[in-house]
């Protein structure tokens, strides 16, 4: 089984992660085990109301609310999760993968978020941070937001007369502004 080892030492996957916790002193229940599984699978990031719902699918023990919460906690202080900022009302969370880095990109209009398959943009600018002001270990989450394709595409059905150039910026007056 190939598998990446992360800062902490340990190996990367369902296993390795719930031998860590063992290690903090932490039970091993069928609903921690059911959660990080739902994480290790997902492909976008989760908020802990559909953690909480995809790991009860799993298990015949569903966690609650508040188990989500604190596993989700444990995970974030022992860098092996973050949460990824979505500008939306709660937190959204996903695995600190050691082997790649997930940039996303978030419809606007219907709050689909899609992983970036593209190398990341900031991997430079991680680097000049580091030699200009001295920092080390340094990460970052990066986030796009526009409109989706389907998205788009009910856009200009319902307003036809739409400039392409305003179906995809904004109408000029929001361009000044962000200028």
């Amino acid at each position: 089984m190939h598998y990446f080892v992360t800062q902490n030492g340990i190996e990367f996957t369902v296993e390795g992660v719930l031998a860590r916790l063992r290690a903090e002193g932490m039970r091993i229940t069928k609903g921690r085990r059911s959660i990080l599984e739902v994480l290790f699978h997902s492909r976008s990031p989760l908020s802990l109301n559909e953690i909480q719902e995809k790991a009860g699918k799993l298990s015949t023990e569903k966690p609650d609310y508040a188990t989500v919460f604190r596993l989700m906690t444990l995970l974030e202080q022992l860098h092996l999760a973050h949460k990824v900022n979505l500008q939306k009302s709660c937190s959204y969370y996903e695995l600190t993968d050691p082997s790649k880095h997930h940039d996303h990109l978030v419809c606007r209009d219907c709050g689909q978020v899609r992983v970036l398959e593209l190398p990341c943009p900031a991997v430079e600018t991680e680097r000049l941070i580091a030699e200009r002001y001295g920092y080390t270990k340094i990460t970052h989450s990066l986030e796009f937001f526009g409109r989706c394709p389907e998205c788009t595409a009910q856009h200009r059905a319902s307003n036809p007369q739409a400039d392409s150039a305003q179906a995809y910026y904004g109408s000029p007056l929001e361009l000044d502004r962000r200028r």
